[in-house]
């Protein structure tokens, strides 16, 4: 009977480990207020203030990019109008049935092994369309606002109105 508790307990550590990078992932883009009332601004803050990002994934380390883009999937709501700057591989995939081009940049992770994607709708439509595309496996960096979309009765997320930008 401990052990079901020691293990429950160790259970219990990692998912607040998760949660506090979660945690730590929404503070380090928010601008805090110092003890004299004034406020102070993040690094994440001054790239928005700079360039309307408003998580610039390609300046986070690998675990945080991951993490960042794990929350986005279990926790969409929150993410939906933000801009966002991604930097991963490019790929496409055709669906027959729906006659149309799905676009994708994977992120991986810190150790390379896992990648999660994110689907990208592009402000180009030629590029919708596969006119003009990196080709596949190319790095990218792109810029765009999340949304959500209903597709049957699933609720994907995506990047936005999406444009290639140089570094």
């Amino acid at each position: 009977m401990l052990s079901c508790l020691f293990l429950a307990g160790c259970g219990s550590a990692g998912k607040a480990d998760n949660e506090k990078t979660v945690a730590e992932s929404k503070i380090a883009n928010e601008s805090n207020i110092n003890e004299n009332g004034t406020e102070e601004t993040t690094e994440s803050e001054s790239v928005k203030k700079d360039g309307d990002i408003d998580y610039d994934l390609t300046v986070m380390g690998a675990d945080m990019v991951y993490a960042t883009v794990y929350q986005m999937m279990i926790d969409p709501k929150s993410y939906i109008g933000k801009s966002f700057k991604i930097r991963g591989n490019y790929y496409s995939s055709y669906s027959n049935d729906k006659d149309v081009y799905y676009h994708f940049c994977m992120i991986k992770d810190a150790a390379a092994c896992c990648a999660q994607g994110l689907e990208i709708l592009w402000a180009d439509e030629k590029m919708n369309r596969h006119e003009n595309c990196p080709e596949e496996d190319t790095l990218v960096t792109v810029e765009g606002v999340f949304e959500t979309y209903e597709e049957g009765p699933n609720t994907y997320g995506r990047i936005k109105d999406a444009k290639i930008v140089e570094e």
